[in-house]
């Protein structure tokens, strides 16, 4: 790590992991530091791993008690109250630390892909492994499971570049046979159609996937967030997955008319009362509109790529 600022966030960010482990641990609540600093030493990169934020999962059905812990910290959450925001997933919620830097946990009771959130932490917390850390001791997955998340990670990459290097190096060191593991993790959580597209994103991950067996369809949707597709291109494509019209409209619907909280959280005009809510909704409206042609474009160029 070449850049002195990122190794002072960084250190700040280890401290945090450090601080806030204990705070959720003095109120009963496990955590599981998935990336950070447990993961560079996973990768071999200690020392010039970037990282960003503080990612820790709890049981799912601590979640709640983990917030307050949170909250009771000084910590603010940095979406807005009330029923979770459409654009956030269901399973993370960021938090913003007080203090000078801008640090932030992101709270997690699942992960990108998996559909047995419950699954997914019996089996990271029952294999985790301690490691010191800023002074402290925190858990961090074993090897398979640092597999199975670096899989996961590259196929729901957000913004960053940095989930495709940890699976290209991850790929590099990790022997076949924790791969077979973190795909036996993968199947015991549901997880087994994001840990097989996002292996199959790189040449030497396709190749393994074979090795392994996985299966080798993706979903249009799977394929849309890997590339880093539009909002509204995601909408459609997740939107024409679901079986039926209840799951379609409960889909669709808060994503047009997101809660005012959301709005006000988003929007300055929709804080100037009623009637700048009421226009905030209308130019939401309009340019989501506007983008649609272009979003069922990235729809039809997900099916093609689905098929390749």
């Amino acid at each position: 790590m070449n850049d002195l600022p990122s190794a002072v966030r960084c250190l700040s960010l280890d401290t945090a992991a450090v601080g806030v482990t204990a705070a959720l641990a003095d109120r009963g609540v496990e955590a599981v530091l998935l990336k950070g600093a447990g993961l560079a030493r996973r990768l071999g990169q200690e020392g010039h791993r970037v990282y960003t934020d503080v990612d820790l999962l709890v049981a799912p059905a601590s979640f709640d008690l983990a917030q307050r812990a949170l909250a009771d910290l000084g910590c603010v959450s940095a979406l807005p109250e009330g029923r979770p925001d459409h654009r956030s997933h269901w399973y993370e919620r960021p938090w913003r630390m007080p203090g000078p830097l801008a640090l932030t946990v992101d709270l997690h009771r699942g992960f990108h892909g998996v559909a047995d959130a419950e699954a997914l932490w019996t089996a990271l917390w029952g294999s985790a492994e301690w490691i010191r850390l800023a002074g402290g001791l925190v858990t961090v997955p074993d090897e398979a499971g640092a597999a199975l998340l670096v899989a996961l990670h590259a196929a729901a990459p957000g913004r960053s570049d940095r989930p495709h290097a940890d699976l290209l190096r991850a790929l590099e060191i990790f022997p076949v046979d924790t791969w077979r593991a973190a795909a036996d993790l993968a199947a015991r959580t549901g997880a087994l159609p994001s840990f097989a597209f996002g292996l199959r994103l790189t040449p030497a991950g396709a190749t393994l996937a074979g090795t392994l067996a996985l299966p080798r369809q993706g979903t249009p949707a799977l394929w849309l967030r890997a590339h880093r597709a539009s909002p509204a291109a995601l909408t459609i494509a997740q939107l024409a997955e679901l079986p039926t019209v209840v799951d379609r409209l409960r889909h669709l619907g808060p994503r047009l008319f997101p809660t005012p909280a959301s709005m006000r959280h988003a929007s300055p005009l929709a804080r100037r009362g009623p009637v700048g809510l009421l226009l905030a909704h209308l130019g939401r409206l309009a340019r989501n509109a506007g983008r649609l042609p272009a979003a069922l474009g990235e729809v039809r160029a997900a099916r093609r790529g689905g098929r390749g």
